[in-house]
């Protein structure tokens, strides 16, 4: 364990369906990895074992309601504070879905997930129509089936004359629907969350990540234009019963003025709609033009969604938004890798 990670000690919280067995796990724990993501994907959680004993394959793991049982767990900076206190990583509410032994040497891994397994949401192909109805309100339904809480954390609510469901599952579709209105959706701790990306890039960074700073283990940039660079979105649409066209140009302040034109023909029933939609849909396609990877000591502030100001790496500095972040403890120390894209500044 290095000098940085020895000067704060790492402690983890562990508990199965109510019951704490953080002092059980901290006995033979190899590594927890707990997985936050902002969007598209499930959280997860992973334990590795210690199992040369066999309590855990001959005791624990001949429960038959292991399996599909919750999983919340904890990740605690001791003394990581100027006063002494702690800081603390809730990681949330898993399901167990999956408990596999190996050897030798022999370990178990335990994986479980934010998506429940017993919901339908994730597995189950379903084919029906929506008929007017907003985002939303989808939402709330599909939540409302599967089990699971709804937030919808956005201004833009789009409705909808008719949408199909074509042998897709509820979360599939739920995702499609808001990938295409530039809404993020998120499934954590037994909820599903839908949020504007734009108000999260838009709250004040958490911490700097500088260049030369002991706690930067590894870095990684990458610039991306392959269609991502465009300086403008023109939305148009035509009704086809009564031949109005309603359209609106969205162009971002600090766009280049020979820049590519974004071209988005899609059903909208006011200005506002379509004014609403051109953002969204030209913060979608920009949005990954500049990302970036760190490798960093353990650090319970990095989560999904929270931002970070990049500074000392020149043109890559600037504010970017964490889209991944992964928290591994390990008998050597803890980290914490990121993936994150650059702000989108101007809109």
């Amino acid at each position: 364990m290095d000098e940085t990670t020895l000067a704060h000690r790492t402690d983890i919280s562990v508990m199965i369906d109510g019951v704490d067995i953080s002092e059980d796990i901290n006995k033979y724990l190899i590594s927890l990895t707990y997985t936050d993501n902002e969007e598209d994907k499930c959280d997860d959680l992973r334990l590795e074992l210690d199992d040369r004993e066999g309590v855990w394959i001959q005791d624990w793991l001949s429960d038959a309601d292991t399996k599909g049982a919750t999983m919340q767990a904890r990740i605690i900076q001791k003394h990581w504070n100027d006063d002494g206190g702690d800081t603390v990583l809730d990681c949330g509410t898993f399901e167990i879905d999956s408990l596999d032994p190996s050897g030798p040497p022999d370990r178990v891994s335990i994986k479980a997930t934010s998506l429940p397994h017993s919901s339908t949401g994730r597995k189950e192909k379903k084919t029906l129509a929506w008929e007017n109805i907003t985002l939303s309100g989808i939402s709330n339904d599909i939540a409302s089936k599967d089990g699971l809480a709804c937030m919808y954390e956005s201004s833009y609510d789009p409705f909808y004359d008719r949408r199909e469901q074509v042998q897709l599952s509820d979360i599939v579709f739920l995702q499609g629907l808001s990938k295409d209105s530039g809404i993020s959706l998120k499934v954590t701790a037994n909820s599903i969350v839908l949020f504007d990306q734009a108000d999260y890039e838009a709250k004040a960074a958490v911490r700097d990540i500088e260049r030369g700073k002991a706690d930067v283990k590894t870095y990684r940039f990458s610039s991306n234009t392959n269609d991502t660079k465009y300086a403008r979105c023109h939305v148009a649409y035509t009704n086809p019963t009564t031949g109005q066209t309603i359209e609106y140009t969205y162009t971002p302040g600090n766009s280049e003025p020979d820049g590519q034109t974004l071209e988005i023909n899609e059903n909208v029933k006011t200005r506002e709609d379509a004014r609403q939609l051109a953002i969204k849909r030209l913060r979608q396609k920009n949005k990954t033009e500049h990302s970036a990877e760190f490798t960093m000591v353990g650090d319970v502030s990095l989560v999904a969604a929270v931002c970070v100001n990049v500074i000392g790496w020149g043109k890559f500095d600037g504010k970017y938004i964490i889209e991944t972040a992964t928290h591994n403890i390990t008998g050597s120390g803890y980290t914490v890798q990121l993936k994150l894209r650059r702000v989108l500044e101007g809109y």
